[in-house]
């Protein structure tokens, strides 16, 4: 499954148009599905859905030139500032919910990030791996 976040018909070129893309691929490399989700600032995220053992999810974003990472909004008008990204298992949230630390990738700039999460043996909180970037 690859998610894109871009407009198809957008609005004219903005600074946002000329700001580097950066695949960013999300595998689970656990032995338990992962439930993962897209936080933006001021509480607003995004499911990415339900990530099976050994697989992967990719999606576009952007970075700013002070280093921030976001995607456009549907329509395109504004930027969604990545907060982060958290994965769990689906059926204990709260409990087991492990984060992606994008912090490299704001003081780089890569053309590629590779995170992955897997949740332990046994419970406890997913443990996401640090990032790896590609220059």
């Amino acid at each position: 499954m690859v998610l894109a976040a871009s407009a198809c018909a957008g609005p004219p070129a903005t600074q946002a148009d000329a700001d580097p893309s950066i695949r960013l691929t999300l595998a689970n490399t656990g032995a338990e599905p992962l439930q993962c989700r897209l936080m933006f600032g001021h509480w607003v995220d995004r499911d990415l859905g339900r990530v099976e053992p050994k697989a992967a999810i990719g999606l576009k974003i952007s970075q700013a030139p002070d280093g921030a990472l976001y995607i456009m909004r549907a329509d395109g008008q504004r930027r969604m500032m990545i907060e982060t990204i958290t994965c769990a298992r689906g059926q204990d949230w709260m409990g087991s919910f492990g984060q992606v630390d994008l912090a490299p990738a704001r003081s780089d700039r890569p053309t590629e990030i590779a995170a992955s999460c897997a949740a332990p043996e046994g419970g406890g909180r997913v443990d996401c791996a640090p990032v790896r970037l590609t220059p």
